[in-house]
């Protein structure tokens, strides 16, 4: 629970945190037009950016993908479920591959027949 409500404050401070920097990288720019391929809209591009990057801490940090999208859901009441999944899943995809956990559907199987 404890985790959960600083998470919540994290994110929300994410309202008032100032602009990552003035230009975009290719990394950013590539985070950025993903969000808008997927119909994800934004107020302030340095804001979806820093954002998505505390995505990352939080997921680096152990936080569960559902504690880390309540929060961002918290902070941004019309963001609906499904693009808040969406932007979890292309922060990580972009600023934190490493992240990503399979499932071990896509690898071999580790038994054998």
């Amino acid at each position: 629970m404890r985790a959960r409500v600083a998470l919540l404050g994290a994110v929300a401070a994410v309202g008032f945190a100032a602009p990552a920097h003035a230009y975009p990288s290719d990394v950013d720019t590539t985070f950025l037009a993903s969000l808008q391929a997927a119909g994800i809209t934004y107020n302030n591009a340095d804001q979806a950016i820093v954002t998505a990057k505390m995505v990352c801490g939080y997921m680096a940090e152990g936080q569960p993908s559902p504690a880390v999208l309540d929060g961002l859901k918290a902070r941004n009441p019309g963001l609906t479920t499904a693009h808040g999944a969406q932007f979890v899943g292309i922060a990580a995809q972009v600023y934190c591959p490493d992240q990503l956990v399979s499932n071990g559907a896509a690898g071999p199987s580790s038994q054998s027949e």
